[in-house]
């Protein structure tokens, strides 16, 4: 038995079989062409839509088999497609005579190299190009698009490297685990296997080539290390069973749940023990479909996510489109989040009143949280609209119940007017992926760096302000699913972490008995903290 050391993502383990994925189209395989420019440049545009067409479908499968991680990934591919500085090397390297397969790989050559020296996240998105890259030059062969990969039950895949696309179908996949020669734990690849629960470990580094197709290996994503031929016996190598209900080590519940975006989703999250759904993004039902549903047929979706969590609470946001989330046949420019559905009434109106017959309907306790809150005004907003919407099924007759309301802090405004917030809502969502955007003023591709001070004062800021009010919060960014990071939110004063379906038993398992008292001593040093590195080093401690 040999163990081999990398970067692990996620948690938990898993024993199985090794697989060995083909590595990426490296090279454009294209020698001198006798076709002119102009033929060159329609053979790259017919491949440009070819992948357009391959990511949007690949996209909107992400969407309901593997979440909005693989979901927004596909989507920022497709706009670097279009993106004029890639169109313009594309253009001088076929002017200079180039075949489109070459100009395809110069133009992107330079920015994988560049992207690799720099480091960090910067480094991780050399495997979204070449994703990219190996996409176009199969569209310009006219080779078959790449399908489910054929891997046998409880594979455990290796790769040199692993690029979004083929995380995103390994997920879909369901395989057991993942290990890969290169790598970064902030890299698209990576994040789109802890957002599904996948423990994988990465940079395992050369020795990680001398594992031989079929034999038996143990991955522990927890540990990151990967084992050659484990013991039968060996625990550390095999995913132990999720509890049913999660409890510190003092008795004090914990809650896990799923983020979920259509009421099959949240069947999956049952399946998986999810104690409920704490976001429902109800954008979706508008995205998959072309449009906004009728008030019947959100209804209908809402009440059936309800019933699938019983004795649970299932958490709907209302519609949160602008951003990379636009709605369908819109013109871009409405505001994002409730400021969008308010500056929309007719429309707002109908889902609240689809939300308070559901309410009524389904079997679970429903609240419905208000996004992208800036202001306590849109609180008093929505609280009108809702007076509205009851007044008005009331009148017809219809059967309903006015939700419990909350509100997302997932911006600096929100954090300021956490107080004023808690004492109107019932309940305060942390939306981490865009609060630590927006403290930290990065773009939304961009590491997310929650473990930044800023970002953990902020949420400190927000937590202890619910405290204060004496209303729970849930975490439903993609920090929640990180293990280290998960412990100094219980530690701050979360009570429940809101995670993709297929992370919820890895969830479960790494809080389950975790010393609160610990956790908190952890949270105040994180706090306290001035710099990464420091809150780094604090996590990897642990409580």
């Amino acid at each position: 038995m040999t163990d081999l050391d990398g970067v692990g993502v996620g948690t938990g383990a898993a024993t199985g079989p090794a697989v060995w994925l083909a590595g990426p189209d490296e090279t454009p395989d294209a020698g001198p062409t006798d076709r002119s420019p102009d033929a060159e440049r329609d053979r790259f545009e017919s491949a440009r839509a070819r992948t357009v067409e391959e990511l949007r479908e690949e996209r909107d499968r992400a969407a309901e088999a593997v979440g909005k991680a693989a979901e927004d990934v596909l989507a920022t591919h497709e706009t670097f497609l279009f993106d004029p500085a890639f169109e313009e090397r594309v253009e001088d390297a076929l002017a200079d005579g180039d075949p489109a397969e070459r100009a395809v790989a110069r133009a992107l050559e330079d920015w994988i190299e560049a992207f690799e020296e720099t480091g960090g996240k910067t480094a991780a998105r050399a495997d979204d190009l070449r994703d990219l890259r190996g996409r176009l030059l199969r569209a310009l062969r006219g080779e078959p698009r790449r399908s489910g990969e054929d891997l046998p039950a409880d594979a455990v895949v290796l790769a040199e490297r692993l690029d979004p696309g083929r995380a995103v179908r390994l997920a879909a996949a369901g395989v057991a685990g993942v290990a890969t020669v290169a790598g970064s734990r902030t890299g698209h690849a990576a994040i789109i296997l802890r957002s599904r629960g996948v423990p994988a470990v990465v940079g395992v580094g050369d020795a990680l080539k001398a594992v031989e197709r079929g034999a038996r290996v143990g991955v522990n994503a927890a540990a990151g290390r990967v084992t050659l031929d484990p013991r039968p016996d060996d625990a550390s190598a095999t995913e132990a069973a999720a509890p049913d209900a999660v409890r510190a080590a003092s008795g004090t519940p914990l809650a896990v749940t799923a983020n979920v975006g259509s009421a099959r989703e949240a069947a999956t999250a049952r399946e998986r023990g999810a104690d409920g759904v704490g976001l429902f993004r109800s954008e979706f039902l508008a995205l998959r479909s072309d449009g906004v549903p009728d008030e019947d047929a959100q209804t209908e979706a809402y009440a059936a996510a309800l019933d699938r969590f019983p004795d649970g609470e299932v958490a709907i946001r209302t519609f949160d489109f602008g951003g990379d989330k636009p709605l369908p046949g819109a013109d871009g420019t409405a505001p994002r989040g409730v400021a969008g559905s308010l500056a929309a009434p007719d429309r707002h109106r109908e889902q609240l009143r689809a939300l308070c017959r559901a309410a009524a309907r389904g079997a679970g306790d429903l609240t419905v949280v208000l996004p992208h809150v800036t202001r306590v005004e849109e609180v008093t907003a929505v609280r009108d609209h809702l007076d509205a919407a009851t007044d008005e099924l009331k009148a017809a007759g219809v059967p309903h119940e006015r939700p419990a309301l909350g509100a997302m802090v997932e911006t600096p405004a929100a954090v300021e007017l956490a107080p004023e917030l808690a004492s109107r809502v019932a309940s305060l969502s942390l939306g981490t992926n865009d609060l630590s955007r927006h403290v930290l003023g990065t773009t939304r591709d961009a590491d997310p760096s929650v473990a930044q001070p800023a970002v953990v004062r902020a949420i400190d800021r927000a937590v202890t302000a619910a405290a204060d009010a004496g209303v729970p919060v849930r975490c439903c960014g993609e920090a929640a699913a990180d293990p280290e990071f998960a412990a100094l939110l219980v530690g701050l004063g979360v009570t429940e972490l809101s995670v993709a379906p297929d992370a919820v038993p890895a969830l479960k398992r790494r809080l389950d008995g975790v010393d609160l008292p610990a956790a908190a001593t952890l949270a105040e040093r994180a706090t306290a903290a001035s710099t990464k590195s420091e809150v780094d080093s604090l996590l990897n401690e642990g409580p």
